[in-house]
């Protein structure tokens, strides 16, 4: 059961939560000497640390830290340089087309980030003359998509300022080091652990203190098999401590065989509440010693995804040209091409011919084709998609036509457009329709198969034409 913090403006802390003087020059002093000898050599560390135009080292940060939200450092390095090639200024960005940034951006989901970068730089330009603002406060305030922890790591990183971040990787370090055992995701929380990191930052190295702390969640204090051993801030750890002598009581206790000894041996354990009433304490019945520092950080129970349904088709041309429409501007995937969807329940497979006949119906009076071309469609395969708060299921049809001519789309959609495959893969699409295509791609290459397969088959092994009997005995001439 994990302790939920009441929501209050000021809840009960007890001392083990908190750091002592001593403890933050410490724990300064350990991550620092550790980050300078481990650092991962990033991109956009680089500009930070050796561009001498504040504008080029916030606009570097900038491009990073909101590529870097929901996706892997791995994952971003290649969009980020490719990013940076192309528009190496917040001026060349500005005049980009929204199109365009989707076309870079595509494949890296969230495409709502890309949409802020391109408005925020559009507003650094035409509202505060090509300047960025140089204080945390001012930056959440005047980029679209900068909240208090992306202002925060652009502040410290790219300007030098004295603010602490709080992202997952440091909520995962202080939980563990200060044994927070409160619902992480609460606010009391979550406000407790940006004080921590206010005070804990480095005054002198507040970019590298900051990025320190997320490079160690990252690669060490990680959700699951930690590297304990190897963590500088091991000594200081509330977590590792307390398993730590967790485990040398169990060794003791193994070869006591006093009971009284037992007692004694067991009652050296820490105790996991610091003070009765606090409610950042993790409760001793909650404790697994089987996890050990994984008892930290604690969650609430997650809410589960929701299931969604729905019919994509691919209406597909004798040239190659198959039909994209234009998402809404606003909303999941805006703007992004996408094969035309058609909403489906959650029904299940007894439903199927219900959902064809939903689907001709569909394409007839929203995409006026006839209902020769309707009846064509037949189902491909079906491809999940995971977003963050959706398992989507996408049923993929295929509809064969000559031409398109004569075909439309809901007035939903933006526009609509024939595309080749390499138009496709060219253009800003989601990798979610990427699967779709490559599952037709798929499906036609079976078919493809079986075709070749059937025509040699109707072949004799040996080709070659088969000799007569006669061919065997010598031929004699007559004449003789």
């Amino acid at each position: 059961m994990v302790r939920s913090a009441k929501s209050s403006a000021s809840p009960i802390v007890g001392p083990l939560h908190h750091f002592t003087a001593n403890e933050l020059t410490r724990v300064q002093e350990r991550l620092l000497a550790w980050y300078d000898g481990n650092k991962r050599v990033l991109p956009w560390r680089t500009i930070a640390a050796t561009e001498p135009d504040r504008n080029k080292r916030v606009y570097a940060v900038w491009v990073s830290e909101i590529m870097l939200q929901q996706t892997q450092v791995s994952t971003v390095v290649s969009y980020f340089e490719q990013w940076m090639a192309k528009w190496p200024t917040v001026g060349d960005l500005a005049q980009a087309t929204l199109e365009e940034v989707n076309q870079v951006w595509a494949g890296l989901g969230y495409y709502s980030r890309a949409r802020r970068l391109h408005e925020g730089a559009k507003k650094i330009v035409e509202e505060l003359n090509g300047e960025f603002p140089d204080e945390r406060d001012s930056l959440v305030a005047q980029l679209p998509g900068v909240g208090r922890y992306s202002g925060s790591a652009i502040a410290s990183i790219a300007l030098g300022k004295r603010v602490g971040v709080v992202d997952g990787n440091v909520s995962r370090v202080l939980a563990r080091i200060r044994g927070v055992g409160a619902d992480i995701s609460a606010q009391s929380t979550s406000e407790h652990f940006w004080d921590l990191a206010n005070q804990l930052v480095d005054p002198d190295r507040p970019g590298d203190f900051n990025q320190a702390m997320m490079e160690l969640g990252a690669t060490v204090c990680t959700p699951k098999t930690p590297s304990c051993e190897s963590c500088p801030l091991r000594n200081n750890c509330v977590a590792w401590n307390r398993s730590a002598e967790q485990r040398q009581t169990s060794i003791s206790s193994h070869f006591k065989s006093n009971k009284k000894s037992d007692e004694r041996e067991a009652s050296n354990i820490p105790d996991i509440e610091c003070l009765p009433t606090c409610e950042f304490c993790l409760r001793k019945e909650d404790w697994d010693e089987s996890q050990g520092v994984m008892n930290y950080p604690r969650k609430a129970q997650k809410t589960q995804s929701r299931e969604e349904m729905s019919a994509v088709v691919i209406m597909k041309c004798e040239n190659g040209k198959m039909l994209l429409v234009q998402r809404p501007k606003t909303g999941l995937l805006a703007n992004l091409w996408e094969f035309p969807s058609i909403a489906l329940g959650t029904g299940k497979e007894d439903k199927q011919e219900q959902e064809m006949r939903d689907v001709r119906r569909e394409l007839e009076g929203k995409y006026c084709l006839t209902p020769t071309q309707a009846a064509s469609a037949r189902h491909i395969s079906d491809v999940v998609h995971i977003f963050s708060h959706i398992r989507q299921t996408y049923r993929v049809y295929k509809v064969s036509l000559d031409v398109g001519e004569g075909i439309t789309w809901p007035e939903h959609y933006q526009g609509g457009h024939w595309m080749d495959k390499t138009e496709f893969l060219a253009s800003a699409t989601s990798t979610a329709m990427k699967k779709v295509l490559k599952a037709v791609d798929d499906s036609e290459q079976k078919v493809k198969g079986k075709k070749n397969k059937g025509a040699f088959g109707d072949q004799p092994a040996d080709t070659k034409k088969q000799k007569t009997i006669s061919h065997f005995f010598t031929k004699i001439n007559k004449s003789r």
